[in-house]
């Protein structure tokens, strides 16, 4: 937690004690706390105060009582776009919310909020605090730890690092299949190095890894570094993927193939489908067994790889997935790869639930 920020978020009137309890949690967890109290004596402006707040933090906190507030000139109320703004930014989210009666439009954001997330449930200060000190050391621990894939081999790093040329990872494993798979992808006996993919972290490259090191210690863990160069190949499909069809540009087609293989909708283009055309790269995930944090985590991984890694992809900007009991809603974000200098990448956004 000694490197995260959270930001408090909740209507001000007659919460000041759960907002006090939050606050001594993270900061008795290391953290730094960012909330309305501590914006005060800025020149901006009310709601870009709190805006800028959000976006400053890792992860953001709600805390829904009773009242859902008074609306803000965006129809929202702060709480409410405070959220808004944790979820357009990527933070990690908690949110919280009282056992007692709630008003309509406090019910509404909370069904709102547990589309994409399971929320706690509080009665008192303390209640909360004691769950909320749960929850964070398990985001802190998630941050600490994302999930890196080399190969066919998936499992969470300790350390990734990218200096343009090469990258690093380091790992902590205790898996004998994982270690063994990993250690097969050193240079041969002709000292040739390994041509595989390395993703984590929202990157994806194609690589020749040079050095695959195992260190043993006590007990069962064993520390794996992985040290690989950059390829500088090029992608096989670059013609296709630049390709236009019947009134469709090459983002509208790869639109289209994210939806076909996501959720499972027709596609339209007959013979042609090819042409809007992927691998489902979550297909079976769901029978790993995964908690809902890791499911979100692996889900992200394999995206980058399959959409980034083949080019039709310039960088996924934004990605929710809903909770198992939700039927895993997906809201996912990306920008179109940058073809041409004097030609911005576009925007694009789709919304739905992942098919079996």
């Amino acid at each position: 937690m000694s490197e995260q920020t959270v930001f408090v978020s909740s209507v001000m009137a007659g919460m000041a004690a759960e907002r006090r309890a939050v606050c001594n949690i993270v900061e008795d967890l290391g953290g730094r706390v960012s909330m309305f109290e501590h914006l005060g004596g800025r020149d901006d402006d009310v709601e870009t105060a709190y805006l800028a707040g959000v976006q400053a933090s890792d992860i953001y906190v709600g805390i829904l009582g009773e009242r859902y507030g008074t609306p803000a000139p965006s129809g929202y109320s702060p709480t409410h776009a405070e959220y808004n703004e944790a979820v357009r930014s990527g933070l990690r989210i908690s949110v919280w919310s009282t056992t007692a009666g709630m008003d309509g439009r406090q019910r509404d954001f909370l069904n709102e909020v547990r589309v994409f997330h399971t929320t706690g449930n509080y009665s008192s200060p303390d209640e909360l605090s004691a769950g909320l000190k749960r929850r964070l050391t398990q985001l802190a621990a998630a941050d600490s730890s994302p999930w890196c894939k080399v190969g066919q081999v998936l499992f969470r790093a300790d350390r990734y690092s990218d200096d343009g040329n090469g990258i690093v990872v380091e790992a902590t494993l205790r898996d004998d299949d994982v270690i063994a798979a990993l250690e097969s992808m050193r240079p041969d006996d002709w000292h040739r190095a390994q041509p595989s993919r390395i993703t984590c972290t929202g990157r994806t490259d194609e690589v020749d890894i040079q050095t695959v090191t195992v260190q043993t210690g006590a007990g069962r863990a064993r520390h794996v570094r992985i040290e690989a160069t950059k390829s500088r190949s090029m992608h096989g499909d670059a013609l296709l993927l630049d390709a236009s069809f019947n009134g469709r540009s090459p983002a509208d087609l790869t639109e289209l193939a994210i939806r076909v293989a996501l959720f499972g909708e027709t596609n339209p283009l007959g013979p042609m489908a090819f042409m809007a055309e992927i691998d489902n790269p979550l297909l079976g995930i769901d029978q790993l067994g995964l908690d809902d944090d890791s499911f979100a985590g692996v889900a992200e991984t394999l995206l980058v790889e399959a959409l980034v890694g083949s080019g039709r992809v310039g960088r996924i900007s934004a990605l929710q997935i809903g909770p198992a009991r939700s039927g895993r809603p997906i809201r996912f974000e990306w920008l179109t790869p940058r073809r041409y200098s004097n030609v911005e990448p576009e925007r694009r956004q789709i919304e739905g639930n992942l098919g079996r």
